[in-house]
């Protein structure tokens, strides 16, 4: 595809359209392309074809700014107006800046064979539907779906950014039912930016087991024990803490860790990385939604927080540079990771290993409730679906069970870590051992 021809013939058309204002401005473009197919009980029920094109306009002048937005290419002049209004009516704030252009490291984002995929993705859906059946208590599929996306993201400023960049993204979720005595749902989902990244039939299989393991499950007495954290349950929790690391809340009071910066805020085994430039991720990206370049940066090192996720705003207000880690909102720029994961880097034990360690305790599959936790205290009270463990064995699924405590202390008391690093979009963990659950039925 020659998107990069189509993007300089459509920035020309662009430029022509920015009225003279005489003053600093930025334009984020997106359009995104997305094919999907969906089905359920070996059938495909529909297929979605959808297209969205958005622009997003700062103006800033006399240290003022103000946002608009609009959805087609004829409303720029208008948006900028509005922007350019909005920013004479704005406080005056001095750490208000648009960035200059720098190097940009190129990323492989983009899978050409991804787009030549469409007309195969109905016959991959029943595929994965069927290597769900493997066993005879798998009664029910629901809500398969595969879909992809091309994404194409531009940036110019009149500091002379500018920035194009198309993606491609695939996601696959499934849902199996599993019925005997009982009936118990499981469910498992990818997303990735490469289709030979995706495993359909492990995605299909892991949705089949996991509604198999929790077959017949039985109530629990409250203990204070051990949680085998699955790398999608850890990732949950690892997402409170990505709450914490951005620049943005920590200025505003908002982060676990105010006050914290070159200190240990978590257990000293554990490195929190954030990667934008890692190949073929889904969280991968050569510049932010500035036009800064990405990188890769440690977080937390052997437990102790180093540094912050910015953007040219939260630099600006803390002194240092930005990180690349600018990202759109509805309400203008924020701050948010590209690619977060807890790095278990070495030799690392296997999540069977980690399991036999266990005297007492629960394998945690899924959490319920996330939502509710706090992300400014850190407290959480969520409920549960996973395996009870004694011995160093899984003995029987366990249900109506709660998981309470506090996400830092959470971090504190993991032990281990097991070799199955996993990312679910652009967050990634491996099985994680945590010590001091409280644990109620």
């Amino acid at each position: 595809m020659h998107l990069q021809h189509t993007w300089n013939e459509y920035l020309d058309s662009v430029l022509k359209k920015i009225p003279d204002i005489h003053a600093d401005w930025e334009i984020y473009f997106l359009r995104r392309k997305t094919h999907s197919v969906e089905g359920k009980d070996l059938k495909l029920d529909k297929k979605k074809d959808a297209t969205r094109e958005f622009f997003s306009i700062r103006v800033i002048k006399d240290k003022k700014a103000g946002f608009s937005i609009c959805s087609e290419i004829n409303k720029i002049p208008e948006a900028f107006q509005l922007a350019t209004t909005l920013a004479q009516i704005s406080d005056q704030d001095e750490f208000l800046a648009l960035p200059c252009p720098e190097q940009i490291k190129k990323v492989e984002v983009f899978d050409e064979q991804l787009i030549n995929k469409e007309e195969s993705l109905p016959e991959i859906l029943i595929n994965m539907q069927k290597s769900a059946l493997f066993d005879r208590r798998i009664k029910k599929l629901r809500n398969a779906e595969i879909s992809f996306t091309i994404d194409e993201k531009g940036i110019i400023n009149s500091k002379g950014i500018s920035l194009y960049q198309p993606f491609t993204s695939i996601m696959v979720h499934i849902i199996a039912i599993a019925e005997e005595r009982d009936s118990q749902m499981g469910w498992a989902y990818r997303t990735e930016r490469f289709l030979k990244n995706i495993n359909f039939e492990d995605v299909a299989l892991e949705a089949g087991k996991k509604a198999l393991m929790l077959l017949s499950p039985r109530k629990i007495k409250p203990f204070k024990g051990i949680t085998i954290l699955s790398p999608y349950v850890a990732c949950e929790f690892l997402e409170l803490i990505a709450q914490s690391i951005s620049a943005e809340n920590y200025q505003m009071g908002k982060s676990l860790f105010s006050g914290k910066i070159g200190q240990i805020v978590i257990n000293e085994k554990l490195n929190i990385i954030d990667d934008a430039l890692s190949p073929e991720k889904f969280g991968s990206t050569p510049f932010d939604a500035e036009g800064v370049p990405a990188s890769k940066k440690v977080l937390i090192k052997n437990g102790i927080l180093t540094s912050l996720l910015h953007n040219t705003y939260t630099a600006n207000r803390a002194g240092t540079l930005s990180t690349g880690n600018a990202i759109r909102t509805d309400r203008g720029l924020s701050v948010g990771p590209t690619n977060l994961y807890i790095d278990n880097e070495g030799e690392k034990p296997s999540p069977e290993d980690l399991i036999k360690q266990v005297d007492k305790g629960i394998y945690v599959v899924e959490v319920m409730g996330m939502h509710t936790a706090n992300p400014v205290s850190g407290d959480f009270s969520v409920g549960v679906s996973g395996i009870y463990i004694e011995n160093g064995e899984l003995k029987h699924p366990v249900k109506e069970v709660i998981y309470s405590g506090n996400v830092i202390e959470l971090f504190k008391n993991i032990r281990a870590l097991a070799n199955d690093l996993k990312f679910f979009g652009n967050t990634g963990s491996p099985t994680l051992l945590v010590e001091g659950a409280d644990i109620s039925g």
